[in-house]
């Protein structure tokens, strides 16, 4: 990861804490904010840049609401830190797709998280936004 990106994710994930400590959210989660890891072979069309913005959006976004700041999983949504995936095989066109389109309530698997995934995490994301927040949502499982 080149230093320009390393200092990136860094400012990010600082301001996702400053955000965090001044949200009225409830609860505070102990667990810090998950950094990206490096990637061996990214899929085609993801990049450093992609994975940078997609964290930045993944925590202020609803998606840390129900998958955690730390993306270890909440009794809302699944665990996206390990390599299990539940509804779908966990490739970076897939997790676009999901998170694109949503799981209703009737097509969970997990018993441990049974509420539904809203198409766009249940916000306006754009597609372009959608494929930042799953290139950082790939990393997380597919880490070197």
């Amino acid at each position: 990861m080149s230093h320009r990106l390393v200092a990136r994710i860094a400012t990010v994930a600082c301001s996702v804490a400053i955000l965090a400590g001044c949200s009225h959210s409830g609860a505070a989660s102990a667990a810090p904010a998950p950094v990206a890891m490096e990637v061996a072979g990214l899929p085609a069309g993801v990049t450093a840049s992609m994975i940078a913005v997609g964290d930045s959006i993944f925590h202020p976004a609803s998606c840390q609401r129900c998958h955690g700041m730390d993306a270890k999983g909440t009794v809302r949504g699944p665990d996206l830190i390990d390599d299990k995936w539940a509804q779908i095989d966990g490739t970076y066109p897939a997790i676009v797709a999901i998170v694109t389109t949503g799981v209703p309530k009737s097509k969970i698997k997990m018993a441990s998280a049974p509420f539904e995934m809203k198409a766009r995490g249940g916000t306006n994301l754009s597609d372009e936004q959608i494929r930042d927040v799953a290139a950082y949502v790939y990393t997380l499982s597919h880490h070197s």
